[in-house]
């Protein structure tokens, strides 16, 4: 969703609200600690039970982030909700005024690393799988 603000004589501006800005920054926020976590979307998104496609759409910012899935992510990730939100507090204030300090992100020792991991896939098929195509992040 956007704002938009009409003013006479003047072009139409569209621009995202403040809340829209911080929804897409804890969405990108919430994909890098996936990532950092060792995980993907898709793998991630079988282990809270919902769709691989919702969990994009919220880590892409086009759909705002329950709680409760803000809260199941955290949970498998062994974050605390607020470390990443203020986390992406300071992503967005890096972003708009392109100076802060960004809080780095160490790779668990306890998540098995790319080479460990077995292949996934959705269905069984006749058709052979070389890699499992669902994921946009890895």
């Amino acid at each position: 969703m956007t704002a938009c603000w009409r003013q006479a004589g003047a072009i139409v501006t569209q621009m995202e609200t403040p809340g829209e800005q911080f929804n897409a920054a804890v969405g990108r926020q919430l994909r890098g600690e996936i990532a950092a976590g060792g995980s993907s979307i898709a793998g991630m998104a079988r282990q809270i039970g919902i769709a691989r496609s919702a969990l994009d759409n919220y880590v892409t910012g086009k759909r705002s982030i329950p709680v409760p899935i803000l809260y199941a992510v955290c949970a498998i990730l062994d974050i605390a909700p607020h470390k990443l939100v203020a986390r992406a507090e300071e992503r967005l204030l890096s972003e708009s005024e392109h100076t802060a300090t960004v809080t780095p992100l160490h790779r668990r020792t306890d998540v098995p690393g790319r080479s460990d991991n077995e292949a996934e896939v959705a269905f069984r098929s006749h058709l052979s799988h070389d890699s499992d195509t669902d994921d946009l992040y890895q």
